[in-house]
C-alpha cells in the first residue's frame, strides 16, 4: 500500500487519520497524498440575464484556507521520512476523493463520531465512499491515536465478492500483522469457504487462523465482541452485501461497523 490518499477537511477525525496514514506509510514505505476539495461551483454567481461570474473574495478565502491546511500538515510532517504531497482540487471533497482513488492503493478516512449532530452525515459519507471508491477505504475512529500495522488483524469472511475484494486489497497490510484471523459466523460459505481464503493468503506468505462462530444472535454483535476479546488492531470486511438502503433502514453488518466499530475498518464493495 504505497499510494495512500487522505481527504483533508475541517473535522475532528483529521488528526487520527493523518496518524493512521503515517503508520501505513512507515510500514509500507508509502507516499501520502493529502486531498483538499474546493467546491468552486459554490463561488460562482449567476445574474438574471444568464451571465455567470466568480465571487473573487470567496475564492480567495477558500484558497487561503487550503494554504492553511497545507501549512498545518507541513508542520506535522516536518522531520518525518515520508513522501507526501498536497493537492487542492476543484470539487466537493467526496467527489475529489473518488476521482483520485483510481490510482491509489487505499483511502484513509474517518469513521463517524459515536454521537453528535454530524454523526449521521459522516456515516453516510463513509458508506458512500466505500461503495464508489476504486480502492479500499480505511475508516479510522476519530478517537484513535494510531494504527498498529503489526497488531492482530481480523478478516470477516463470508465468501462474497466484496469480501474477496477486501481480502485481496488488504494483502500488503496483512503481511505486517502479528496474526491474522479469518472469521466466519454461521454456516460456512459453500463455494468459497474460509479454507479457500486461507490458501490464497498462504501464497502471499500469510498463514491465518480460521475461526468459526455459531450464529446465536446478530452476526455484527458476535463480531464486535470477538474484536474486543482479541484486542484486534483492525478489521477487514466486504462492504454492503445487501443494498445500502436496506442496511440503513433495517440495520446490517456493514452499517453497524460503519457507525460503531471498536477498531479501524478496511472496507471494499
Amino acid at each position: 500500500m504505497r499510494s495512500i490518499i487522505v481527504p483533508v477537511s475541517d473535522d475532528k477525525g483529521l488528526h487520527s487519520r493523518v496518524e493512521a496514514a503515517l503508520d501505513i506509510a512507515r510500514a509500507a514505505s508509502g507516499h501520502i497524498t493529502f486531498l483538499y476539495g474546493t467546491p468552486v461551483g459554490q463561488y460562482v454567481a449567476v445574474d438574471p440575464f444568464g451571465g455567470a461570474y466568480a465571487l473573487a473574495t470567496e475564492l480567495d478565502a477558500a484558497a487561503a484556507l487550503a494554504k492553511d491546511r497545507e501549512a498545518m500538515l507541513r508542520e506535522r510532517l516536518d522531520g518525518e521520512d515520508i513522501g507526501w504531497d498536497f493537492v487542492d482540487a476543484a470539487g466537493f471533497s467526496e467527489d475529489v476523493t473518488v476521482r483520485h482513488s483510481r490510482l491509489a492503493d487505499i483511502v484513509v478516512d474517518s469513521a463517524p463520531p459515536r454521537t453528535g449532530h454530524d454523526a449521521d452525515d459522516a456515516a453516510s459519507h463513509i458508506a458512500h465512499l466505500s461503495m464508489t471508491a476504486s480502492c479500499p477505504v480505511f475508516a479510522i475512529p476519530p478517537e484513535a491515536k494510531n494504527l498498529d500495522c503489526t497488531g492482530k488483524a481480523v478478516v470477516a469472511w463470508n465468501g462474497s465478492e466484496s469480501a474477496g475484494r477486501a481480502l485481496r486489497a488488504a494483502v500488503p497490510l496483512l503481511g505486517f500483522a502479528e496474526s491474522v484471523q479469518l472469521v466466519t459466523i454461521g454456516a460456512a460459505p459453500e463455494q468459497f469457504p474460509a479454507e479457500a481464503a486461507a490458501s490464497y493468503l498462504s501464497r502471499h506468505g500469510i498463514h491465518p487462523e480460521i475461526v468459526e462462530r455459531e450464529r446465536h444472535g446478530r452476526p455484527e454483535t458476535i463480531m464486535h465482541d470477538l474484536l474486543d476479546q482479541q484486542q484486534a488492531a483492525y478489521l477487514v470486511m466486504g462492504a454492503f452485501g445487501h443494498s445500502r438502503m436496506r442496511e440503513a433502514v433495517f440495520g446490517g453488518f456493514t452499517q453497524h461497523f460503519v457507525q460503531n466499530s471498536p477498531v479501524p475498518v478496511l472496507m471494499m464493495h
